[in-house]
């Protein structure tokens, strides 16, 4: 398939362009420098140069092909608007297209905010989004509305993903290593969905390649205890499991809206995402933070 991306160099996107590839696929990515051309490149993707703010740049590249992925943030003050736009202009693409086509746009599981005792799947409500993702369903909404006979939408919400050297998770490492003890947010007793950034990558495989529509979960299905994450992260760069909390109220002077989303207690499951035939290949975390650190020092 000829596959378009954004943000195909970021931290999600450069394994889902690697998984792509891998697979067979052509894949296309929106780059704004040459170096980040250069990334794309190296990872077996053609890079075409525009600017996500500017949709005239990349709307007849997108329309030329099969599927589009939506990989990529704009962050700043219009980074909400800009994200709309880009779903927009990606619609628009596919629509106007020929034959058979494809659109998947990148969530989080922010949107489902605190879950309580029992797992969500994809059909639980997004009332309750954190505030830092409250704009995301709205989106979401765009993408599912507009889907057609010839248009299969789909909306892959990530957990919290590790796996290499960015991400949120990452920071546990990078913490324990400068200051000798794991920080996290809050009390740690607070769960997080994980997701290990390959296996994350071949869901959106699975999703583009069956034309899958409607919302798909991502995530390892062993929610783990904050405090417990950040334990493993530290032992695993030999800090003995040191620990560090940072209250909720300092968090957010620091962070804002991030601080709350940090400490959101989410138990997700993969009911949809099973059906198609994703199954994690890496174990929960901390049975697999040795790895994940040797990825990360890489």
């Amino acid at each position: 398939m000829r596959i378009f991306i954004t943000g195909g160099t970021g931290y999600i996107g450069s394994a889902v362009v690697r998984a792509l590839v891998e697979a067979g696929h052509s894949v296309t990515g929106l780059v704004r420098s040459l170096e980040k051309a250069a990334a794309l490149r190296s990872l077996g993707g053609m890079p075409v140069y525009g600017d996500l703010k500017e949709p005239s740049t990349y709307v007849e590249v997108a329309a030329d092909h099969e599927a589009c992925i939506h990989a990529a943030f704009e962050y700043g003050d219009r980074a909400t608007d800009v994200d709309r736009m880009a779903v927009e202009t990606l619609l628009a693409a596919a629509r106007a297209g020929a034959g058979p086509r494809s659109v998947v746009y990148t969530s989080g599981v922010w949107v489902l905010g605190n879950t309580g005792e029992r797992p969500v799947d994809e059909e639980a409500s997004t009332a309750r989004a954190a505030p830092i993702v409250v704009w995301r369903p709205r989106h979401e909404r765009l993408v599912f509305d507009a889907g057609s006979d010839e248009l299969a939408t789909a909306v892959i919400r990530p957990g919290m993903v590790y796996g290499g050297k960015g991400g949120l998770v990452s920071r546990l490492f990078a913490s324990a290593v400068e200051e000798g003890a794991a920080v996290f947010v809050g009390s740690g007793a607070n769960r997080w969905s994980l997701v290990h950034r390959d296996d994350l990558a071949h869901l959106y495989r699975l999703v583009v390649e069956k034309r899958a529509r409607g919302v798909f979960h991502g995530v390892d299905g062993a929610p783990v205890a904050v405090a417990d994450v950040a334990r493993a992260a530290s032992q695993a760069v030999g800090k003995g499991g040191a620990t560090r909390s940072i209250p909720l109220e300092e968090a957010r002077r620091q962070t804002g809206p991030l601080a709350d989303a940090l400490c959101l207690d989410q138990l997700v499951a993969t009911r949809r995402s099973a059906a198609i035939g994703w199954k994690p290949e890496h174990a929960s975390f901390p049975d697999s933070v040795r790895a994940a650190c040797e990825e990360w020092r890489a």
